[in-house]
């Protein structure tokens, strides 16, 4: 009897130590799994933000030249539009020129015609 006894008692333990070691591999094979997710999820997020940064870096370089030319065209406009206000402000310079010197020719004949009417009356 006590053979039987330990013969169960070693099956028992046989049957604890292989379900311990099955519990074990199971353990292990999910923790493997959760960590082989982490890291693929972590280089799938390190994969995207270095293709991110490359496409903000083209379009960034991008941008800036265009800026910089589209800057460049306005200093071009800005220099024109400089030199037509000057153009404008001797134009009328000219204009209020020409008036005073039709005022001075309207009152050149008005004297002469009063010059005329003197005459006249002597």
């Amino acid at each position: 009897m006590p053979k039987i006894m330990l013969t169960g008692i070693v099956g028992v333990v046989v049957v604890t130590i292989g379900a311990a070691g099955f519990a074990g591999d199971w353990k292990g094979d999910l923790a493997k799994k959760a960590v082989g997710r982490a890291v693929r999820e972590g280089l799938e997020n390190a994969m995207k933000d270095a293709a991110l940064d490359a496409a903000l870096d083209t379009v960034g370089v991008e941008a800036a030249t265009y800026t910089a030319s589209r800057l460049r065209d306005i200093e071009r406009l800005e220099a024109v539009g400089a030199a037509v206000g000057e153009g404008v402000e001797s134009a009328m310079r000219v204009a209020d020129v020409a008036s005073k010197l039709d005022a001075a020719a309207d009152a050149a004949r008005t004297i002469k015609r009063i010059q005329k009417v003197a005459k006249v009356r002597r």
